[in-house]
């Protein structure tokens, strides 16, 4: 039976149980049987059945984004902000309106439609479509409705301003469909019950190659609302923002068949609602990324070109990376001081995540191109306070260029051709569930070359053809590196004690020939055997880690060994046996 089978089988057999577990417990109990099946069978004897429910991710899209979050800005929540007048444009009559007034057509003479305390707003037609010019300072809401063939380009360099998209589709063949050029601030809100599109095509006006987006700006952009928005990218990028992007709500879906899905310059940070990607571009040496931040060291770029997660929910499928804050230090610099480098690092707080990418890998050293499709990847740093997180790749499933930080959440990363986790720096593991599975040697679940990797919480297994050691003096849980030339994706491997306690158990995401295990239920001074096959059973489950009271049965052991230090190697390294055949 499969690994994806035999969880489909405990997730339909757990469908009839009310129990749901969060990722963050732990628990175990026993061993006898030998059809290498989890079950959900009631112990002889009497006793509760063992309900083996998948863990809930429904509480990981919980935001956690609030005025104590270090991303909080008050400028940048919707509630918080005065609009002075609404300006209403029919797309597809081509007509504008304000308040009360009567609509008046937009035609190629600029009308002014509004005169405000300390400037005015005029409208006219130019040959990509409408085009909106304010020098007010007041900040104004632009709604939009209706089909236009062509780009909506609103102008307001002196204060920020809306977009409300309400049933809004544009779809320009020369240029952005939505094209916002000024330095201000931009909110782009879907109202309530909506369908909204934008859309551009392969090729572009001249004049129009440098908004090389479907939605172009050049400031901050801030999505919110409970509609939903559709972005079509077939120049280059879905949206561009030559500041930073955050969402705060509603539903948001992007597809590129050239680039990038998503792409700023200062930072991208996801505080609640729904992203999709789908990004398809193949061009060599470009191949479309999900959600890439740039980074700068000049313009105020200065500790920005980040990626924080705060919650909601995002499914990135791509060719290339999933979510890259980018910049690095050897290549992208531009001042000779690294007191304005930014911070390119990815910090996942809450939110559920699935990333899948496609690519495969390759670099070509003389002619300078690469494609390398990790799942997650920070040049500086990647922090994992909590989350659900699901990636499949063929490179790196998640990638730091100086350490990489779990504190908690549920992490299920597998890699093909690569590591699962590596990290070019140090590697510490605090807390969560962890299921991670890299591909044969020298590639492996855990890497972080010779540097120093710390166990201290958590419950994790990690299979692959090596392994970076676990740093004995930095591991205050017991960790065991189990050695094989032979095991098996799909078997249960179990960590039992004599008395029949079950100190681990799980289903190997994939086969190897070395695996990490830890677990707080693994004790010092105890000796345990391992075994594979048999049967097992839990209160909870993440990608086949059992959690919370496992009874194990059965099975066959090739291995006994006593914990006696922090880290313990139990196969070819030092103890007898390994991976059961």
């Amino acid at each position: 039976m499969s690994f994806r089978k035999k969880i489909l089988s405990l997730l339909l057999t757990s469908a009839l149980l009310a129990l749901a577990v969060s990722c963050g417990s732990d628990d175990s109990t026993s061993p006898d049987n030998e059809d290498g099946d989890i079950t959900n069978d009631t112990p002889s004897g009497g006793g509760s059945t063992l309900a083996n429910t998948e863990v809930d991710s429904s509480a990981y899209s919980v935001s956690v984004a609030d005025e104590s979050s270090a991303t909080y800005e008050a400028a940048e929540v919707l509630s918080n902000i005065t609009f002075a007048a609404t300006v209403n444009i029919n797309l597809t009559d081509r007509t504008v309106k304000i308040a009360d007034t009567s609509e008046t057509d937009i035609t190629s003479a600029p009308a002014t439609v509004y005169t405000g305390v300390s400037g005015s707003i005029s409208v006219y037609l130019n040959e990509y479509g409408i085009v909106i010019e304010s020098d007010t300072t007041e900040n104004i809401i632009y709604s939009l409705s209706g089909t236009l063939s062509g780009s909506v380009t609103v102008s307001s360099p002196d204060a920020d301003f809306q977009i409300l998209l309400s049933n809004a589709s544009i779809s320009s063949s020369d240029s952005a469909a939505l094209l916002l050029p000024s330095a201000s601030r931009a909110f782009i809100v879907s109202a309530e019950d909506t369908e909204n599109s934008l859309s551009d095509q392969s090729s572009r006006a001249e004049s129009a190659e440098d908004y090389e987006a479907a939605l172009f700006s050049g400031g901050a952009l801030i999505f919110g609302g409970s509609g939903s928005i559709s972005v079509s990218g077939n120049y280059k990028h879905g949206i561009y923002a030559q500041e930073h992007i955050r969402v705060s709500s509603g539903e948001l879906n992007v597809d590129v068949s050239a680039r990038d899905a998503v792409r700023c310059i200062n930072g991208f940070i996801f505080d609640d609602g729904s992203l999709t990607i789908n990004a398809t571009g193949t061009k060599e040496d470009k191949e479309s990324k999900g959600i890439k931040v740039d980074g700068t060291d000049e313009n105020g770029g200065s500790g920005k070109g980040y990626v924080v997660i705060n919650g909601g929910t995002i499914n990135i499928t791509s060719v290339s990376k999933g979510i890259t804050a980018s910049w690095d230090i050897d290549e992208d610099y531009t001042t000779a001081t690294t007191d304005d480098d930014p911070n390119p690092t990815v910090t996942i707080n809450s939110g559920i995540i699935d990333i899948t990418t496609t690519g495969t890998p390759y670099e070509n050293e003389v002619e300078g191109i690469s494609c390398s499709p990790e799942g997650i990847e920070g040049k500086s740093r990647v922090v994992i306070n909590s989350g659900y997180i699901t990636i499949s790749t063929a490179d790196d499933a998640i990638n730091a260029g100086t350490s990489i930080i779990i504190n908690g959440g549920c992490i299920f990363a597998v890699s093909t051709a690569n590591d699962s986790i590596d990290s070019n720096g140090t590697l510490t593991i605090n807390g969560g569930y962890i299921v991670a599975a890299g591909a044969a040697a020298p590639e492996g679940a855990f890497d972080c070359d010779w540097n120093t990797f710390s166990i201290t919480g958590g419950t994790l297994i990690g299979i692959g053809g090596s392994t970076s050691t676990p740093t004995a003096s930095a591991c205050t849980q017991n960790v065991l590196v189990v050695n094989s030339s032979d095991s098996k994706g799909d078997d249960i491997l179990a960590v039992v004690d004599p008395e029949g306690n079950t100190a681990f158990a799980a289903v190997l995401p994939a086969s190897g020939s070395t695996a990490v295990i830890s677990s707080p239920l693994i004790q010092t001074g105890t000796e345990y055997s391992l075994y594979s096959g048999g049967s097992a059973s839990s209160g909870a489950i993440f990608e086949g880690l059992l959690l919370d009271g496992i009874e194990y049965s059965g099975g066959e052991t090739s291995a006994t060994f006593t914990v006696s230090s922090s880290v313990t190697s139990v196969g070819s390294s030092g103890t007898t046996g390994g991976f059961p055949r």
